[in-house]
C-alpha cells in the first residue's frame, strides 16, 4: 500500500490525514490540541501515535508526509497601494491568495500618520504595490523611499508594481539593511492580474519565518518542510474541485466558507465575464481568490459579528430579546472553547452562523451599481458569482448545526437582491473533515487522488 500523510499545524489543533493512495481513500483522520505555542513537535508525535496504531510502523515508515501551517494566525501583512480600486485591491487578493493576513491598507502617498500606524502594527511583510507598467512611478517610488528611510519599520518588503523602478526600489531598501524581493507587477496592463510572482514571493518569506516555530527542528525530522499556509493549501484543494483533472471532471464554480472563532474566510473559484450591457470597472478578479472577515467569528469577534449583523434579523432567527443576545454573546467572549449546551445558546449559534455567511459572502461578490457615462448604463465592481453550483462549509459553528443547509443557504441572493453577484441557487455540501487542506497539499503530488478524496469526502446537505 502507498500512503501520504497530510499534516497541518494549526493555532488551535494539530491535524493529519491519512490518505490510501492504491485504494484512493481517507483511512484516518486524527486531530489534537495544538501545542505550536511551547513545541509543535508534542502535537505531531500525538497525531504520528495514532497513524501508527492504524497503519501500522513500518507503512508508517514508508508514508511520504507533507504539512502546511497556520499557527499564530498567518503571516500578518500590510498593503500599501496606489489606488484603492485598482492596485490596493489587487494585492489584497495576492495577500489573500498566498495565506496571508491582511492587518492593514492603504493607498495613495504615505502620510506621517500612516508611517506611525504601520509601525505600530509590525507588520511580518510589506507588499508595495502599484502603476502600469511604463505608466505612474513617481507615487511608488516616494512610498518607498518614504518605508525605507523610517526606522521604526524593518519589515521584509514584496514589490509588485511597475517594474520600471524595481531594481531603484530594491536598492533603497537594501541600502538601508531592509530586505526586499522583487516580484511580476501584479496589474501589468489595463484588465490584466498577474499576482502568482507576488504569492510565491510572500510563501517565501512564510517558510523562512516558520523555522522558528518552537520544536520545528524535531518537526522537520518528520514531516521535512512545511510546504505553504494553510490557507494557500485551502485555496488550492477549492481550485482542483472546480477545475477537475484530465482523466476527473470539476464542479466547475465553487464557494467554500469556513467559520472559525475569530474570523469567516470565504474561498471561490468563478471565471470573471462580463455581463451584456455592464462595463467591468477596478481591479481584476482572480479565479481562485480568498477573503478574510476578520470581524466575523463565533467567539473572539462575535461582539463585532453582531455589530456587522441585522440585529432584527438575529432575533427573528433565534426567537431571542436583545437582553438574551447580549448575554449568549457576552458567554462567548469569556470563553472561547464554549459550547452551546442549551437550546437558547443553540438557537443563538444558529443565528451568528447565519448572519456570518450572510455578511461575509456579500463582502466577498462583486456588485452591480448604475453607470453615469455616457453609452454605459451600468457597471460591474467584483466577482461574479452568479453561476456557483456549489456551496460548501467548514468550521465548528457549520458542522455542529443541527441545520447546516439553512446556514449556506444565505450564500443565495434574495429575489429584492438583483445587485449582488451571487447565485440564485446552489448546492449544498459539508466538510466534516476538514479535507481542503489535504486535498490541496496532496494536489501537488497526486491530483488525481487529491480530488477523488474530496468528491468522496464531502457530504450533500438535501
Amino acid at each position: 500500500m502507498s500512503y501520504s500523510i497530510l499534516i497541518d499545524f494549526g493555532s488551535t489543533f494539530t491535524k493529519a490525514v491519512v490518505v490510501d493512495r492504491s485504494e484512493r481513500t481517507v483511512r484516518q483522520t486524527f486531530r489534537t490540541p495544538s501545542t505550536v505555542g511551547t513545541d509543535a513537535s508534542i502535537g505531531l508525535r500525538k497525531c504520528l501515535d495514532a497513524i501508527r496504531d492504524c497503519i501500522g510502523p513500518s507503512a508508517l515508515a514508508e508514508a511520504d508526509t507533507t504539512a502546511s501551517s497556520s499557527a499564530a494566525g498567518g503571516l500578518r501583512m500590510v498593503v500599501v497601494g496606489l489606488t484603492p480600486s485598482l492596485s490596493l485591491m489587487a494585492g489584497k487578493n495576492a495577500a489573500y491568495g498566498a495565506g496571508a493576513k491582511v492587518i492593514r491598507a492603504f493607498s495613495g502617498r504615505l502620510s506621517d500618520e500612516d508611517l506611525i500606524a504601520i509601525s505600530k502594527i509590525r507588520p511580518e511583510i510589506i507588499l508595495l504595490c502599484g502603476g502600469y507598467e511604463g505608466g505612474n512611478s513617481s507615487w511608488v517610488l516616494e512610498n518607498a523611499e518614504k518605508l525605507a528611510s523610517c526606522v521604526t519599520i524593518q519589515s521584509p518588503v514584496v514589490y509588485a508594481g511597475n517594474s520600471r523602478v524595481a531594481g531603484e526600489i530594491r536598492l533603497l531598501f537594501t541600502n538601508h539593511d531592509q530586505l526586499c524581493i522583487l516580484a511580476d507587477n501584479i496589474i501589468p496592463a489595463i484588465n490584466e492580474l498577474d499576482i502568482a510572482s507576488s504569492v510565491a514571493a510572500v510563501r517565501d518569506i512564510f517558510m523562512k519565518r516558520i523555522t522558528h516555530m518552537k520544536g520545528f527542528d524535531t518537526v522537520r525530522k518528520y514531516v521535512g518542510d512545511i510546504v505553504m499556509p494553510t490557507p494557500a493549501a485551502v485555496l488550492e484543494g477549492v481550485r482542483l474541485l472546480a477545475e477537475g483533472t484530465e482523466q476527473q471532471k470539476g464542479w466547475d464554480e465553487v464557494m467554500l466558507v469556513d467559520m472559525g472563532g475569530a474570523t469567516t474566510d470565504v474561498h471561490t473559484y468563478a471565471v470573471q465575464d462580463s455581463l451584456e450591457g455592464v462595463r467591468i470597472v477596478g481591479a481584476p478578479e482572480p479565479k481562485a481568490k480568498r477573503t478574510v472577515e476578520g470581524d466575523i467569528g463565533a467567539r473572539e469577534s462575535v461582539n463585532s459579528l453582531i455589530e456587522a449583523a441585522d440585529m432584527r434579523r438575529l432575533q427573528s432567527i433565534s426567537g431571542l430579546s436583545e437582553d438574551e443576545i447580549a448575554a449568549c454573546r457576552d458567554k462567548r467572549l469569556a470563553h472561547h472553547d464554549f459550547v452551546p449546551d442549551t437550546e437558547k445558546e443553540k438557537r443563538f449559534e444558529q443565528a451568528i452562523a447565519m448572519e456570518a455567511v450572510r455578511v461575509s459572502v456579500r463582502r466577498h461578490a462583486g456588485r452591480i451599481y448604475d453607470g453615469y457615462a455616457e453609452g454605459v448604463l451600468r457597471i460591474q465592481k467584483g466577482k461574479d458569482l452568479l453561476h456557483i453550483k456549489a456551496v460548501i462549509g467548514t468550521g465548528g459553528p457549520i458542522i455542529d448545526s443541527e441545520n447546516p443547509r439553512r446556514i449556506l443557504e444565505q450564500a443565495l441572493r434574495r429575489p429584492e437582491e438583483k445587485d449582488i453577484l451571487l447565485p440564485d441557487s446552489a448546492a449544498f455540501y459539508l466538510d466534516t473533515s476538514y479535507i481542503f487542506y489535504a486535498a490541496g497539499l496532496l494536489a501537488q503530488k497526486d491530483p488525481g487522488t487529491a480530488l477523488h478524496i474530496l468528491k468522496q469526502n464531502l457530504v450533500p446537505l438535501v
